[in-house]
This record gives structure tokens, C-alpha cells and sequence, in this order.
């Protein structure tokens, strides 16, 4: 539980990286194209942050809806979804927080979008969230770097010496 713990600090610290470089732009500049999938700064975050809500509803048994999840209509702006995503981040710590070696075995049953029910070991499911944001965090961080915002080293070696650990 304290290697997840350890993961997710990395996870906001670079993520704290990503959006204060991102701090300043325009709303244009926030939601303009770039290539990616989905498609500007902001839908990268958004749907990272989106991902973060529903996995972790599921991991805690609550049912989520698709419908239910913010959106770029909701969250337009980079404050908006940066409040948002500090209140996610404090679920999500308390949550880790309260977790126990044993508890990452247990299954965590949901329904896929598809109406399936499936089971995954929670540390499965944490693994999942953790490499999910590492991959569109990346994505958000070249698109900054590319309207030269660049966030900056966000290795986690580079994490790991900065807390002297």
C-alpha cells in the first residue's frame, strides 16, 4: 500500500508541474488543437482527470456514470479543472491512506461501458490509473513544451531527489 502511496505523490507532483506550466494560457490557447487524441491541453487533463474519478469510484464500490463525469463544457477553463482536480486528489489520498497490503488482492467488480461486469484486483486497477496519467500527462507535457511551456523534467527520479528521499 505504500509503494500506491508513493506512486500517486509522484502522480501530483508531476502533475502539479503540467499545469502550472500550463498557467497563463489563454482559454484559446488551452483548447486548441494539437494533434493529440484528445485533441488540446485541456482534453488531455480532463480526460485524465475524468479517468481518476471514475476508477476511483469504482476501486471505493460506488457506481459512476459516463454522463456523471466533468467535461470540457463543465470545466472550461484550467482553475475549474484545477479546483477540481485538488478536491480528486484529496479523495484520492484519503483513500490510498486508508488502505491495507491485504486490500490490493481484493477484486473490485464494476460494469464497463459496455454494460459487462468485470473484476480486477484493486492494485490492478491502481496500477491502471497511475500509468493511464503518466501516458496523457506526457502527451499534455509535449503539447506544452511544443507552445514552449515546457513543464520540465518530470522523471521520478527527478521527484525522488527533490523530497530527498
Amino acid at each position: 500500500a505504500d509503494y500506491f502511496r508513493t506512486l500517486y505523490d509522484y502522480h501530483y507532483w508531476a502533475r502539479d508541474k503540467v499545469l502550472a506550466a500550463a498557467e497563463g494560457m489563454t482559454e484559446d490557447e488551452y483548447a486548441k488543437d494539437t494533434g493529440f487524441t484528445y485533441k488540446s491541453v485541456r482534453g488531455m487533463l480532463m480526460h485524465t482527470m475524468t479517468a481518476e474519478i471514475m476508477w476511483l469510484a469504482r476501486a471505493r464500490g460506488e457506481s459512476i456514470s459516463f454522463a456523471d463525469l466533468p467535461n470540457g463544457e463543465s470545466h472550461p477553463t484550467l482553475d475549474a479543472l484545477s479546483e477540481h482536480w485538488a478536491k480528486v486528489e484529496s479523495l484520492q489520498r484519503s483513500y490510498l491512506q486508508s488502505l491495507q497490503d491485504d486490500d490490493l488482492e481484493k477484486d473490485v467488480v464494476f460494469t464497463g461501458r459496455d454494460g459487462n461486469e468485470f473484476r480486477q484486483p484493486l492494485w490492478q486497477i491502481l496500477t491502471l490509473v497511475y500509468s493511464h496519467a503518466i501516458q496523457h500527462r506526457s502527451e499534455a507535457a509535449e503539447a506544452l513544451t511544443m507552445a514552449a511551456r515546457s513543464p520540465g523534467n518530470l522523471d521520478f527520479m527527478v521527484y525522488v531527489r527533490e523530497r530527498g528521499q
